[in-house]
């Protein structure tokens, strides 16, 4: 199965999301935009495994995932990957990273990681995945993504009460992501 775990937006924000996602639709050409109903924060990108390792993930990072505690995040710019030269993803994001969920992302990555599992060297930047532009990127795409980053979004703040682990379905048009496990945060914020 191919999948990853994720933080899932919630509401107000995942309404927000999808509204700044409608109008980068509306605004920009050349690229395959994500699926508007499962925008999230990936955790963890795991590829193709087996089954049996899709449990033993599942075994490995429940204990902190249970443990971890409710914590808001805030949205509030538009931004892509890699910094300089042609981006490969486009992203919207907070401007002041969440300590929780990188306190969450990196005990689950040291689980995975005691748990055999290869793990991302690179830091964790929490973000949501709009799209990803076509190769090549007309110029005036690029132009347009720039004016929609100069707009900026309005700050929407949403409680993570909860990581999913999502199937992700590959075809023609964006991958379709498939809920297989659910995973609730504890109590409180």
């Amino acid at each position: 199965m191919r999948c990853f775990l994720a933080v899932p937006l919630r509401p107000p924000a995942l309404g927000a999301a999808q509204q700044v996602l409608q109008r980068l639709r509306s605004d920009i050409d050349a690229v395959r935009w994500a699926r508007p109903e499962t925008l999230h924060i990936t955790l963890h990108f795991f590829g193709s495994i087996a089954d049996e390792r899709v449990t033993a993930a599942l075994e490995a990072v429940l204990p902190v995932i249970g443990a971890s505690p409710r914590f808001e995040v805030v949205t509030d710019t538009l931004g892509s990957f890699p910094g300089r030269g042609t981006p490969r993803v486009l992203w919207l994001g907070s401007s002041h990273q969440s300590a929780a969920v990188h306190e969450l992302a990196d005990s689950v990555r040291n689980r995975l990681h005691e748990a055999q599992f290869a793990i991302d060297e690179r830091p964790f930047r929490a973000h949501v995945t709009l799209g990803r532009p076509r190769d090549p990127w007309p110029r005036g795409a690029r132009a347009a993504w720039d004016a929609a980053r100069s707009r900026g979004v309005v700050p929407t703040t949403f409680v993570a009460d909860r990581a999913v682990l999502f199937e992700s379905v590959t075809g023609r048009d964006a991958a379709v992501y498939v809920e297989r496990a659910e995973l609730p945060f504890a109590a409180g914020v």
